[in-house]
């Protein structure tokens, strides 16, 4: 039988800070994990899920920490006592490149031997970090590299210095600040995808929202970045993961295994009827009854997020000849995305039942007085995520509060609703109907009901 010490680094480097390993028989060390084979399978395998649920945030740092070294305690305790004597304590020790110990006491069987140096390859291959430093401090490290280049390449120019800090600053809000040995080929990935959908961030409207805000906006394909941008984006991760292991931060990349075909097509995806009555279901039992009203208007007309919290107790006005009553967005009432999107939006009967115009008449002026729309925006992800809705559908389009516009979109098409009506409703350009297009005015109120109506979950 053979024991085997593993300097668990991959895993607790960033947590409990190693940098050194000291290994010594029958130490209680928390830098040594003593085990037989099976059971060094199950720390690993128990270690890495411990690492993803802290790398997503499932876990705290603390809990992290405080899991792993109970973990590593029942290893030691548990193989100090089954020890046997007769076993020898000739060891064979492997040192990896960053100076990780790995020591083999194998007693002389050779199966045993060969197995344990497989464990020393695979280990060889991890992707650890030695020098137990975040993102943003090898990004320091890289970008002063840069500045100080020589011949033959040049020294990084003032306006690619400022445009690296501008995408770090983006990639930064986007992924966190992680050590570098927990930066996975996903989490590249994620950045760069998220990247495509963000607008230019020098436009005025959308200069004063993070990323994560920017994220759950509808943003129209001219005001959206540029494919070229997110390539330098990508190109910036390679240099900054490079210079890693040229300094041997890293064993090896995570830009290795990215495969990404940067496309500046953006879908959101919708939800299901299910888990659209799941939401409403579950917003009504919330104490924030603004929060519930937000969420029934755009499951029901399709308005942007915006829209809705701007609206105010004037702008749900009733149409003399249908007696129906409808929601008047203007901008009067604060910005509005384009002159399409001033326009009349039946309410939807079912929101007329669940109460909603007795809720109108008891405000002043606006209909969500303590509602900011960009907090909304965060606490309706942590929300959803709560109801166990999965973030992203079947084929990787992200589910956001603006899915509910895409749902209702796409319900009210279903239901056989004129295109151009339910462009109308919902504040899109009318398209596709070539040279009569400057002749087509606005369908009245009762002309739309339809688009409104005939949509149900």
């Amino acid at each position: 039988m053979f024991y085997f010490r593993w300097r668990v680094q991959a895993e607790l480097q960033a947590a409990l800070g190693l940098k050194e390993v000291r290994v010594s028989l029958g130490t209680s060390s928390l830098l040594v994990a003593k085990s037989r084979a099976n059971q060094w399978f199950d720390f690993v395998n128990h270690a890495k899920l411990m690492k993803n649920a802290y790398q997503f945030s499932e876990i705290s740092r603390n809990d992290y920490i405080q899991i792993m070294k109970k973990k590593i305690t029942e290893l030691q305790s548990k193989n100090i006592k089954e020890r046997d004597s007769d076993y020898s304590t000739e060891l064979i020790r492997k040192t990896l490149p960053d100076g990780t110990v790995l020591e083999f006491d194998y007693g002389g069987d050779v199966e045993k031997e060969s197995k344990a140096e497989k464990l020393y390859d695979s280990s060889r291959n991890s992707n650890s970090s030695v020098s137990n430093i975040l993102f943003s401090q090898l990004f320091e490290l890289f970008l002063e590299h840069k500045k100080k280049q020589t011949k033959p390449n040049k020294p990084l120019s003032l306006k690619m210095q400022k445009s690296y800090q501008l995408y770090f600053k983006t990639i930064i809000e986007l992924m966190g600040d992680k050590d570098i040995g927990l930066i996975e080929t996903e989490d590249v990935f994620n950045v760069l995808s998220d990247y495509l959908r963000l607008p230019r961030r020098n436009l005025r409207q959308y200069k004063n929202l993070s990323a994560i805000e920017l994220l759950e906006m509808e943003v129209s394909d001219d005001d959206r970045v540029k494919e070229k941008t997110v390539s330098q984006v990508q190109k910036l991760f390679q240099g900054i993961f490079a210079y890693a292991l040229l300094k041997k931060h890293l064993l090896d990349s995570p830009m290795d295994r990215l495969r990404i075909n940067l496309s500046s097509e953006v879908s959101y995806g919708k939800y299901e009827d299910v888990e659209v009555l799941q939401i409403l279901n579950a917003v009504n039992k919330h104490k924030n009854i603004a929060r519930k009203w937000i969420c029934w208007i755009a499951a029901y007309s399709g308005a942007r997020r915006g829209e809705i919290v701007q609206l105010r107790k004037k702008d749900v006005k009733v149409d003399p000849k249908t007696q129906r009553h409808y929601f008047h967005i203007t901008d009067d009432a604060g910005a509005v995305k384009t002159k399409n999107s001033i326009r009349q939006v039946p309410v939807h009967y079912d929101l007329v039942n669940e109460g909603f115009l007795s809720y109108v008449e008891l405000q002043q002026d606006l209909l969500f007085n303590d509602v900011n729309a960009e907090s909304f925006t965060k606490w309706f992800a942590e929300f959803r995520e709560g109801l166990g809705i999965e973030e992203y559908d079947d084929y990787g389009q992200r589910r956001v509060f603006h899915s509910f516009r895409h749902t209702f979109i796409t319900k009210s098409r279903a239901a056989g609703n004129q295109v151009d009506k339910v462009q109308q409703v919902v504040g899109h350009e009318k398209t596709k109907f070539g040279v009569t297009d400057k002749y087509s005015g606005r369908y009245d109120l009762y002309q739309v009901l339809d688009v409104v109506d005939k949509v149900s979950y």
